[in-house]
């Protein structure tokens, strides 16, 4: 039963409700409209219990769903924050909206401190340009790939590949640390 049956259920009884009171203050009949209150009474409460196991039963099943998105949003994130790229999740205009442990390893910057600071503050160059091309990914569907340089907090800059995907609400960015050609060499 949905809400507006019960609602229009529950207006009718009133109704009714105020009918049997208005006879039962005239002295004709008092027992006769006694027994029919009783009878509009007693149908009413059924109708009461009815509604009342459709929605525990409703809520049952809303919990088990709530349980199940949990459980799904829960694997979600593990399987994100778990892939050994840096993957990080941003607004069109760069800022973070979810990264995973790799992103915040590569910007050396705790993953729940990253959230909501802008992506623009770790680029090296131009952040005006950076952010007219950010936005500009986000008009154009796609797969976009360029290289820039980052700068972790507190180290030094470092060139990385980024391949971006977005829409007009978010960019996905796998974000691919270049290996230095003269950070393997080993000095002897």
């Amino acid at each position: 039963m949905s809400l507006d049956a019960l609602e229009l259920q529950l207006s009718s009884a009133l109704t009714r409700f105020a009918a049997l009171q208005r006879r039962a203050e005239s002295p004709k009949e008092p027992l006769a409209v006694l027994h029919k209150a009783l009878a509009e009474l007693g149908t009413a409460l059924e109708e009461v219990r009815v509604a009342q196991e459709q929605l525990i039963e409703g809520r049952q099943r809303m919990e088990a769903l709530q349980e199940q998105l949990r459980l799904q949003a829960q694997r979600y994130w593990q399987l994100f924050d778990e892939i050994p790229i840096p993957y990080v999740v941003t607004r069109p205009d760069s800022i973070i909206l979810e990264a995973n442990k790799a992103g915040s390893e590569l910007l050396n910057v705790s993953q729940r401190f990253l959230v909501g600071k802008a992506l623009s503050v770790f680029v090296c160059e131009n952040r005006g340009s950076f952010l007219a091309q950010i936005a500009k990914l986000a008009t154009e569907p796609g797969v976009k790939e360029f290289s820039l340089k980052l700068r972790p907090r507190e180290r030094a800059p470092r060139p990385v590949e980024a391949r971006v995907q977005g829409d007009a609400d978010t960019l996905r960015w796998l974000l691919r640390p270049v290996a230095r050609p003269d950070a393997d060499t080993i000095i002897s």
